[in-house]
């Protein structure tokens, strides 16, 4: 009999294969959740994000072709590798989103809002969230507040707080490719967040963001790449877990 097709349901799929492929998952540097051989949001976008990384149909289904990558001869990343990849893998996401606007304009609908659940909303956050979960890496897991759902975190303040709180915040000095930066214009919570891209070492980055534009940071519904500076932000979250 061939192995049945993995994918999210409702209710969700279980089993011993579901607990297989987390494993093989998690071997390969895909951060699916724990091994519970549930397949959840979690690990459907482990699979998504493996899919990418292997060249092959992105639908978050493990059939005979997923299958297949998976069961090849790839070599595990080692453990102290697991952090850098997190941010880069939904950095590579985020660029190819570039371009991608608001319909209609003025709106705040996106493919983004829609699959988070809330579309019609400022959505740089969800946009950020949704590069993640792609990635296979769900913002703000574990965490309660305001904007928090199994697909990542709509609200900025909500992320730095729980950026602060698990140890994954860095301060102005040293940021890095695929690292949240988490922007303040006012001085007051932090307001506006995107995914390093280069850093020039002399205070200036560039960054990929959702609901921006050349003449509005924080509103400006579109996906595009904006030049800034230390002084803009808060600080940057590196993701470690």
């Amino acid at each position: 009999m061939a192995p049945r097709l993995l994918q999210l349901t409702h209710p969700f799929q279980h089993g011993a294969d579901v607990q297989a492929l987390q494993r093989r998952l998690r071997d390969l540097g895909f951060d699916s959740g724990p091994d519970d051989g549930v397949f959840g949001p979690t690990t459907e976008a482990a699979v998504r994000a493996f899919q990418e990384g292997a060249g092959i149909e992105v639908d978050g289904i493990v059939g005979p072709e997923t299958r297949a990558a998976l069961d090849a001869n790839l070599e595990p990343r080692p453990a102290d590798d697991y952090s850098a990849p997190i941010g880069r893998r939904a950095l590579a996401i985020a660029l190819r989103e570039i371009g991608t606007h608001e319909d209609p304009p003025g709106t705040n609908e996106t493919p983004y809002g829609e699959r988070f659940g809330i579309n019609g909303a400022p959505w740089c956050a969800i946009f950020v969230s949704w590069c993640f979960a792609h990635a296979g890496h769900p913002l703000a897991r574990g965490a309660h507040g305001p904007g928090v759902n199994t697909k990542g975190c709509a609200y900025v303040p909500t992320i730095a707080a729980w950026l602060r709180r698990t140890g994954q915040w860095v301060d102005t000095g040293d940021p890095q490719p695929g690292d949240l930066a988490i922007y303040n214009w006012d001085g007051g919570e932090p307001d506006h967040i995107g995914i390093v891209e280069t850093v020039d070492g002399a205070g200036s980055f560039t960054a990929v963001e959702g609901n921006t534009a050349v003449g509005n940071d924080t509103n400006g519904g579109a996906v595009m790449r904006r030049e800034r500076t230390t002084a803009d932000v808060d600080g940057f979250g590196r993701l470690t877990r």
